[in-house]
């Protein structure tokens, strides 16, 4: 595999049933990173865009959190609908999906 131009980071990380803090397991992010997985793959787009599930991005009130490498481009509520416009504005053309951007505010 070559190096790709571009790294999806998708968070699903699970916390307990007695956490106080959400979690973007529970916000469905296994479906988000698959959903991710198939797109690329289907796309024929597996040598460009390398995409990794990860555990905790530090946003966990503002999950599913998806990052976008190179560029530093981060994303809260990410739902499955948003998969293909974050894989052609910003994995492949390296733009922000503006509503979709993380908001200021401190790390969790």
């Amino acid at each position: 595999m070559p190096k790709p131009q571009s790294q999806v980071l998708v968070c699903v990380n699970e916390r307990g049933p007695d956490s106080e803090k959400p979690c973007c397991a529970a916000r469905d992010g296994l479906s988000v990173y698959q959903a991710f997985k198939d797109l690329v793959r289907a796309r024929g787009l597996r040598d460009e865009v390398l995409v990794t599930r990860t555990g905790c991005l530090k946003h966990c009130s503002r999950g599913v959190t998806v990052v976008v490498w190179p560029g530093n481009l981060w994303f809260a509520g990410v739902t499955l609908g948003d998969v293909p416009e974050i894989l052609e504005r910003s994995a492949l053309a390296g733009e922000a999906v503006e509503r979709l951007a993380m908001p200021p505010g401190p790390w969790e």
